[in-house]
């Protein structure tokens, strides 16, 4: 085990193996360091009987030949490795909006023409809003993986814009907002917060094109691992760090709460921005700087719930369902307590060995942090029965919620395990077991905004709190977080040549 490196990378998930993978290509000499025992952050899957379950990753976009995510995976040198399926094409993504379904088909012309055939008189607006979102994704070069000039945010304007607001301005037929907004989930949207950059992003890389990964998401981790430790890079899992170590005011490395030192000409940071200040000594980084970063808000959570079905009695579905009782898809800014659940998102994992059918279902609910608070402090596997008694009740709650869609669910569980807020913070490293990081707020965006380069000189951040989240949202951070290192235009060359 090396304790010396050209960089050192604290966080093993896709942000981390990401930028592992290009330094190592690059020739420098890289170390990750991973608190857990298992590497991949949110790529991580789990086994529960014989169903294999994601943590975070259900299905990704643009993955057809020529578009965004099939060209990175080409440069990382993994696409050829990973097992995928293809979703339907006719319908990926299924909502019910207060008792209305709207399909979600792949390609924007068959998106255009699903949408009129929701709303005849609505031709105008919708033309006006698939406009919109390709005026939005042009203007950003990095997410066409053109060679920017000097790369800068702050000159985009859509960051600026809330999504809700332009969508009003689009049209006031409630339904056809709720429709065009209905994808929000994958962002935890706010209507007060989220702005039209975000969610051109998002909308555009789903609608492209869909897909699952057959058997998991790990295996996304596995390849990029294999690749790192092919150019010479070191991956250390189960080491948790505990603070920076500093010579002078000059960054050296780290120590781990083992108190082993690992030394560094540079850091990267995929741990939260958060909780990589609590490792910095007072005095060692602008006390505003720290303040900034602590002082941003996390994402809302969910609640988790896997189950394991009899044998035959539940179909494999080719498309997600995101359920919204209320006719308003804005879930996020409306979420009660008393009402919960009054929103899920259903999925059944590709898995290799069923194809009619699914033994297998995940069940997603938006959950506030404060609903798990009173047992933060207590430990995993520790937190007594009146913990496990609240996940009952609430397993329960979601179970019946979508039984009266899928009544198949209900009479057919043999078994079930959850995961709740808490759970996210201890596995995934998120303060408020946050699923998609900090929020952006379109209100005052730089002020919400993480660069990849911090106030000290050798010290980055990369990973979902960097630009946007989700798979393409980190891939692009880890370029931009590089791109500071060795050059962003070069990442970019050497993307199109692999």
């Amino acid at each position: 085990m090396s304790n010396k490196y050209d960089i050192l990378i604290l966080g093993a998930g896709l942000g981390g193996l990401e930028c592992a993978l290009i330094l190592s290509k690059k020739g420098y000499k890289v170390g990750i360091l991973e608190k857990n025992k298992n590497i991949g952050g949110t790529l991580q899957d789990f086994q529960f009987g014989d169903c294999t379950f994601s943590s975070g990753m259900h299905y990704l976009g643009s993955l057809d030949e020529g578009q965004v995510l099939n060209k990175l995976f080409r440069y990382f040198n993994i696409l050829d490795d990973l097992r995928i399926k293809r979703m339907d094409e006719a319908v990926f993504d299924r909502f019910s909006i207060g008792g209305k379904t709207i399909d979600y088909p792949m390609g924007w012309e068959r998106f255009r023409d699903k949408m009129l055939s929701y709303f005849p008189g609505e031709q105008n607006a919708i033309n006006n809003y698939i406009s919109l979102i390709h005026e939005v994704t042009e203007s950003q070069a990095i997410y066409n993986l053109r060679e920017p000039g000097e790369y800068d945010i702050r000159t985009n304007p859509f960051l600026k814009t809330g999504i809700f607001p332009a969508i009003q301005s689009i049209t006031k037929n409630r339904d056809l907002q709720n429709a065009l907004c209905a994808l929000n989930f994958v962002y935890a949207g706010d209507k007060n917060t989220s702005s039209l950059y975000t969610h051109a992003l998002i909308n555009n890389y789903y609608i492209q094109s869909a897909y699952r990964l057959i058997d998991g998401s790990s295996q996304i981790a596995g390849l990029l691992a294999q690749n790192i430790r092919d150019k010479g890079g070191e991956i250390h899992a189960g080491l948790e760090v505990d603070r920076f170590i500093f010579d002078g005011d000059r960054l050296a490395g780290i120590q781990t709460t083992s108190k082993q030192r690992f030394l560094a000409d540079r850091i990267i940071s995929n741990i939260h921005p958060s909780r990589t200040m609590d490792m910095i000594p007072e005095g060692k980084i602008r006390k505003s700087f720290r303040n900034r970063i602590k002082n941003i808000r996390n994402s809302i959570s969910v609640f988790g719930l896997h189950l394991r079905l009899k044998t035959g009695t539940f179909p494999y579905l080719p498309y997600n369902y995101y359920h919204f009782r209320e006719n308003d898809v804005w879930t996020v800014s409306s979420y009660q307590k008393n009402s919960w659940p009054g929103f899920y998102f259903l999925y059944t994992p590709a898995d290799s060995s069923a194809e009619a059918h699914s033994n297998c279902l995940s069940l997603y609910a938006y959950m506030q942090y404060d609903e798990v608070k009173r047992w933060a402090g207590l430990p995993v596997n520790h937190r007594g029965n009146e913990y496990e008694t609240w996940k009952k009740e609430k397993a329960n709650k979601l179970i019946a919620t979508a039984s009266s869609r899928f009544p198949q669910i209900k009479d057919n569980v043999i078994d079930w395990i959850a995961a709740t807020p808490l759970t996210y913070r201890d596995y995934i490293g998120t303060p408020d077991g946050a699923m998609y990081g900090t929020v952006r707020d379109y209100n005052d965006p730089m002020a919400s905004y993480v660069f990849p380069r911090t106030k000290i000189p050798n010290l980055f951040f990369t990973g979902q709190n960097i630009h946007l989240h989700g798979m393409l949202g980190v891939s692009i951070s880890s370029l931009l977080t590089c791109g500071e290192i060795v050059g962003l235009q070069e990442i970019i060359r050497d993307i199109h040549e692999a």
